[in-house]
């Protein structure tokens, strides 16, 4: 759901913590020791900003209608809180240029 979610750039509603939040998901990946985890910018929720989301941790989850169309201020693609990146935000690239795969 999350891959389709990134690919796709469907805004994401999750319950964290007891917390209502939604998301416009960027990164799907492993943390830590192992941990599945989703980088993502939260329009609401408490406040607004980049989170990271252990989804061991994530009680509620679902797609909206809700769509965004680029990255948000401040995306790395290259995140270092993960040590393996499953899927990613891709932005388009202009005509004539190449876009290096996920890894």
């Amino acid at each position: 759901m999350i891959e389709e979610a990134i690919a796709e750039r469907v805004v994401l509603f999750l319950r964290y913590h007891g917390v209502e939040r939604t998301v416009e998901p960027h990164i799907l990946g492993i943390v830590g020791h192992g941990r599945l985890a989703l980088s993502g910018w939260q329009i609401a929720g408490t406040g607004r900003g980049w989170r990271l989301f252990h989804l061991d941790e994530v009680e509620e989850l679902q797609h909206t209608s809700g769509r965004f169309s680029k990255t948000a201020i401040g995306y790395n693609p290259e995140d270092p809180s993960f040590g393996s990146i499953l899927r990613r935000f891709e932005p388009a690239s202009p005509a004539g240029t190449k876009v290096r795969p996920f890894r």
